[in-house]
């Protein structure tokens, strides 16, 4: 996965992000499966939001498990 640098951060982000609406209706296992998929395709680029229901703790629930930090 090609990476940018994010402004001045100094931080390498996918150009290819992953926003939380598609796991916000489908069960954590199912949501956890979307998501390993997306790190397995070098995704490190997440954006969330409390309107996106629960997707934040699902989110929480793999992300949090990694290594290198996901952005």
């Amino acid at each position: 996965m090609e990476k940018r640098r994010l402004g001045r951060t100094g931080l390498e982000v996918s150009l290819i992000g992953m926003g939380g609406i598609p796991i916000q209706r489908v069960g954590n296992e199912a949501a956890a499966e979307i998501l390993r998929a997306a790190l397995a395709a070098g995704i490190n680029f997440f954006d969330t939001a409390r309107g996106y229901t629960d997707s934040e703790e699902k989110f929480g629930l793999v992300l949090g498990r990694q290594g290198p930090r996901p952005v």
